[in-house]
C-alpha cells in the first residue's frame, strides 16, 4: 500500500475529494482499542457487521500496524469497487461505526476542526520549551535553557567526574524546567499532550514536572521530532500533531 503523511489542509482536501465522489462506499472508523492485534474482524464492532471483514487485509498491512501502534489513535477506512483509503487520524477516533453509502468524511472533519486543548512540552538536553494552543490558537509558552557539559576526555577519575558532574547539571536542568512548566501551566486541565525532543527525558522529566504526570493519560504516543528545544520549534511540533498518515490501495 502506498502511504504519506498528509497535513490538516491535505487531508481537509482529501476529504472534499471523497465528499464529491461517486457510486457506494465502505465507511468504517475503528477506535485504538478496536485495532489491536488480539482483535479479529469479526469482534470489532458485531457478528452482524460483516462489512468489516472487508477491511481485514488493511489492518493486516505492516505498514498501517506500525503508523496505528505509532498514533494511537484508531483508522479510517473509506472503501469502493475503484479505490481504497486508509487513514490514521491525528486525534482518536471515538467510536466504532461502519456504514454503506455515501463517504462518511464527517466524524474525520470533526476531528480536525473540533476546538481542542492541546499542550507541548518539547525537551533536549540542555533547552525547553513547553506551549498550549486552543486549537489552532497560541495561548501562552515558556522557555528557557541550561548548561549541561558535553564533551570529555576519555578514561580514568576524569571521565568518571565528568559523568557525575553532568548527571548532576541533567538533573538540575529537568528540576528546573519542570518547576518552570508548572509555574506557568500547572492550573490548566488540557485535552492532549504531546512530547518531542529526547524520548529518554521524557520519564525523568515527569517525576519532576507535576503537569506533565497528571497529563500522562493524554499524552500522545509519539515523540515530535524536534532537533533543539526553542520557540520556533512550536509551530513545527503544531503542524507534527495535526499530520496524518494516509494508505491508497
Amino acid at each position: 500500500m502506498q502511504s504519506e503523511n498528509l497535513t490538516r489542509i491535505e487531508l481537509l482536501r482529501l476529504l472534499d475529494e471523497l465528499d464529491s465522489a461517486t457510486g457506494e462506499w465502505l465507511s468504517v472508523f475503528l477506535r485504538w482499542d478496536s485495532v489491536q492485534p488480539r482483535m479479529t474482524p469479526a469482534m470489532l464492532l458485531s457478528a452482524a457487521d460483516e462489512c468489516v471483514v472487508s477491511v481485514a487485509a488493511i489492518l493486516e498491512d505492516e505498514g498501517v500496524q506500525r503508523s496505528v501502534e505509532r498514533y494511537g489513535t484508531g483508522l479510517a477506512v473509506f472503501r469502493s469497487l475503484d479505490a481504497t483509503y486508509a487513514v490514521v487520524p491525528p486525534f482518536p477516533v471515538l467510536r466504532d461505526s461502519a456504514r454503506v453509502g455515501r463517504p462518511e468524511t464527517g466524524p474525520l472533519r470533526e476531528l480536525l476542526e473540533q476546538r481542542r486543548c492541546i499542550a507541548f512540552v518539547l525537551v533536549t538536553w540542555g533547552a525547553y520549551v513547553a506551549g498550549l494552543y486552543e486549537g489552532l490558537q497560541y495561548v501562552a509558552h515558556k522557555q528557557g535553557t541550561g548548561h549541561i557539559h558535553q564533551h570529555t576526555k576519555k578514561g580514568g577519575s576524569s571521565q568518571a567526574r565528568y559523568q557525575r558532574r553532568t548527571q548532576g547539571q541533567r538533573a538540575e536542568f529537568l528540576r528546573r524546567a519542570g518547576g518552570h512548566i508548572d509555574d506557568v501551566f500547572g492550573a490548566e486541565q488540557i485535552d492532549h499532550l504531546f512530547f518531542g525532543g529526547n524520548r529518554l527525558i521524557l520519564r525523568p522529566l515527569a517525576e519532576e514536572c507535576d503537569f506533565v504526570r497528571r497529563h500522562l493519560p493524554v499524552l500522545s504516543p509519539r515523540t515530535l521530532l524536534v532537533k533543539r528545544a526553542t520557540l520556533s520549534s512550536l509551530d513545527g511540533a503544531l503542524g507534527q500533531a495535526y499530520t496524518s498518515v494516509s494508505f491508497r490501495v
